[in-house]
């Protein structure tokens, strides 16, 4: 492969358009199939399971494994910066040469040399672009400063890229929001995902009239129908975020849970003065949720400087105004997700006695969601002690709920659906293919093609 960089100049229709033996027989058996179905140019594995290393491993890990609900430990913020700041020399690969694996199908958009969050894989053949689809360690995993290929992505997430990893800035091209762009004869456009800042679903129009919808991360909700440019398309298929493709996921719209979150913080406050507020983050997300508290009770956000940083990077003029540095000018305190424990809890309100004797701390993750929870009334604190610590989970999640995703993909009715995450076992794709079976099969519409990859997913 001729290691080309496409300059961003040359996206010159950017204002007018601006667009991977279980045995070798079965992973033999796997590319083959989809080669019949979705004519791809090169030969590849399918990867057993979208295995990677730490917060990575999507499905196991900081997602677990399919139908399971029970979180599993998180990258912390000091590992994810100690990852991010190692950096192998020459080829900028996270693994040796003789231990990377192939780059999977599902990371390959078919029909162009273009891939999705695969930086896992070193160097893939034919690739002439690598898109990212947003700042999240397990999908920049293996991208380090010595990368020298050209990157796609938005421009926050360049922003991340360049401040956290530190990617030469001739490799790095930012792509405008809802604007198509040419790149490599493909017209790509990014929408907004409604995951973390700077995530963005990837639209490619290919020269053969084919379409394809790569949702990256992603939280779907009704104004995404609203969204040109996928009105009136057909995908031909669609790359989908499935962390919560089971139908015990369906917790609450993304903006009801911040109204509660809101409302348990005020009505706090307003029965105690002297209450704190913490909020848990990772390295990026959630900023939603601790801004809105911030404005319901007018006050200043603390955060540590390293995220500080982090937030410069998303050039939001509205949370540059409610941040600070210095603890004692802020009631709302931003830690990362795993120090949401008792005893950093209150450990953390002793710093700040006695002008704060009581602390209120929010969890926002959707693996805090059960059936007895989907109604928010019930949700009740998961530690509420006489020692002013107080810790309630909230379904506040980045990711679509099961409902959500089945809404999405009624409106976008792709011939095939292509599982992202929790495809890492027979059982687990075999339940999500059943599902996106009954999803598309409501009027007819795209079940042929679905039904024979599904056929083939219940097999293997």
């Amino acid at each position: 492969m001729a290691d080309q960089s496409p300059n961003f100049e040359d996206l010159s229709t950017c204002s007018q358009m601006q667009t991977q033996s279980t045995a070798e027989k079965k992973q033999t058996s796997i590319h083959s199939f989809f080669q019949s179905v979705t004519k791809m140019n090169s030969s590849e594995h399918l990867q057993k399971s979208k295995q990677k290393s730490v917060e990575s491993v999507k499905y196991s890990m900081k997602k677990p494994n399919y139908y399971s609900a029970v979180p599993s430990r998180k990258l912390s913020a000091s590992s994810l910066e100690s990852e991010t700041s190692t950096n192998n020399a020459g080829q900028g690969w996270s693994r040796s040469r003789s231990h990377r694996q192939e780059c999977p199908f599902y990371k390959k958009i078919p029909g162009t040399p273009f891939t999705v969050d695969a930086f896992s894989y070193g160097i893939v053949p034919e690739c002439k672009a690598y898109f990212l689809s947003h700042f999240h360690y397990d999908h920049y995993q293996g991208l380090r400063k010595t990368f020298q290929q050209p990157i796609y992505c938005s421009k926050v997430t360049a922003n991340l890229v360049r401040k956290k990893i530190r990617v030469d800035e001739q490799y790095l091209n930012s792509l405008p929001m809802n604007t198509s762009c040419v790149v490599e004869g493909v017209e790509v456009t990014l929408l907004e995902a409604n995951h973390c800042p700077g995530a963005v679903l990837f639209l490619f129009k290919l020269p053969s009239g084919r379409t394809i919808l790569h949702s990256g991360d992603f939280r779907a909700g009704p104004e995404m129908e609203q969204y040109p440019q996928l009105q009136s398309v057909k995908i031909s298929q669609l790359y989908l975020d499935t962390t919560y493709c089971d139908p015990a996921h369906a917790f609450p719209p993304q903006q009801e849970v911040i109204q509660t979150a809101v409302s348990i913080a005020t009505k706090a406050v307003f029965a105690n003065p002297d209450t704190l507020i913490v909020c848990g983050t990772y390295t990026i997300g959630k900023e939603r949720l601790f801004t809105a508290i911030a404005d319901a009770l007018d006050c200043k956000v603390c955060v540590r400087r390293e995220k500080k940083h982090i937030l410069d990077c998303l050039e939001d003029s509205h949370i540059d105004k409610l941040l600070t540095l210095k603890w004692k000018e802020a009631r709302v305190h931003v830690l990362p997700m795993g120090q949401l424990n008792y005893q950093n809890l209150y450990d953390h309100l002793n710093q700040f006695r006695p002008t704060y004797n009581h602390l209120l701390a929010f969890e926002p993750t959707g693996w805090t969601h059960s059936k007895k929870t989907l109604a928010l009334t019930n949700l009740k604190p998961r530690i509420n002690d006489l020692n002013g610590i107080t810790l309630y989970g909230i379904p506040y999640s980045e990711h679509s709920s099961y409902t959500e995703l089945k809404q999405f993909v009624r409106f976008i009715r792709p011939e095939q659906i292509l599982p992202t995450v929790n495809n890492g076992s027979a059982e687990s794709r075999h339940k999500m293919q059943l599902l996106f079976k009954s999803w598309l099969s409501k009027d007819g519409s795209g079940d042929t093609r679905q039904t024979a990859l599904n056929n083939w997913l219940s097999r293997t």
